[in-house]
């Protein structure tokens, strides 16, 4: 699915970016291009990366 009109770039791509390291919105954009021209996919980029991200355990104080 298309998440990013303006730069064509679908949600399969977005996870992509995230899975090889892409932690927030902007380096996203600096993957893949989605999010960098209006701004309107923004929310539903971070709510990809949320899903997509790999999870890491809890720090734990000593």
């Amino acid at each position: 699915m298309i998440v990013c009109h303006c730069n064509a770039v679908s949600d399969r791509e977005i996870i992509d970016a995230v899975r090889t390291g892409a932690l927030d919105v902007d380096e996203v954009g600096r993957s893949c291009g989605a999010g960098t021209d209006c701004r309107g996919c923004r929310e539903r980029i971070e709510k990809i990366i949320e899903f997509a991200a790999p999870r890491r355990p809890a720090l734990r104080a000593s």
